[in-house]
């Protein structure tokens, strides 16, 4: 017993002299500051925010340089024919970054159990989503449709992007003519592509062509 009182006292005094230690320091560094110039304060607090800068100037150009390599990579694969070349989940990625490209805030979903939405995109107060189908003969069906709208509803999107690389049957475009559907076929989506990619590209123009204006 009286070994163990031994070193819980010593270990409580050890505690002691390096709180005594550390207090010590920190008021001789108190006593630093309060000693400094205004002009070495002026200096320091110069020296700082002059480091936040660079820091932040160079984090917004390595997002510009990122943008505009994604944008690049973007238009390359941008023809109808490498399109239909891309994995089914290749093909959601970069509809995907067609709409970040258009500043949505856009969210791929997972892979399975999707429910009918392969991506989500948001736009301040709009909200939709998009079912993605990378094909190259087989059409898109009403009922393919179908469930795309119960969709739509489940989620209380605002509307719904049915995007494919092939087309659609005559069944589903009717089906769609009285709800909040945009169907995107092909042909569609190259043009669009060409649309997001050009220099001048006009962003409420391109909310027009996809009827959310």
């Amino acid at each position: 017993m009286g070994r163990r009182r031994t070193k819980k006292q010593s270990n409580l005094l050890f505690i002691i002299y390096i709180s005594l230690i550390a207090l010590y320091l920190v008021g001789q560094f108190v006593n630093w500051l309060t000693s400094l110039s205004p002009f070495i304060w002026f200096s320091i607090a110069f020296g700082v925010a002059l480091l936040v800068g660079i820091s932040r100037h160079i984090s917004t150009n390595r997002k510009k340089k990122e943008a505009a390599l994604r944008k690049l990579e973007f238009e390359r694969r941008g023809s109808l024919n490498q399109l239909r070349q891309m994995s089914p989940i290749a093909f959601e990625y970069y509809v995907c970054e067609m709409f970040k490209q258009l500043n949505y805030d856009a969210h791929v979903t997972k892979a399975t159990g999707d429910c009918g939405k392969d991506i989500l995109i948001y736009k301040k107060d709009f909200h939709g989503i998009v079912e993605c189908k990378r094909y190259v003969k087989s059409k898109v069906t009403r009922p393919h449709i179908q469930k795309f709208h119960s969709a739509i509803i489940d989620c209380k999107a605002d509307k719904g992007y049915f995007i494919t690389t092939g087309e659609f049957t005559c069944t589903a475009v009717s089906y769609v003519l009285d709800k909040p559907i945009e169907l995107i076929d092909g042909q569609r989506l190259v043009k669009l592509i060409e649309e997001v990619t050009k220099e001048d590209c006009q962003l409420d123009h391109i909310d027009m062509i996809l009827k959310i204006t």
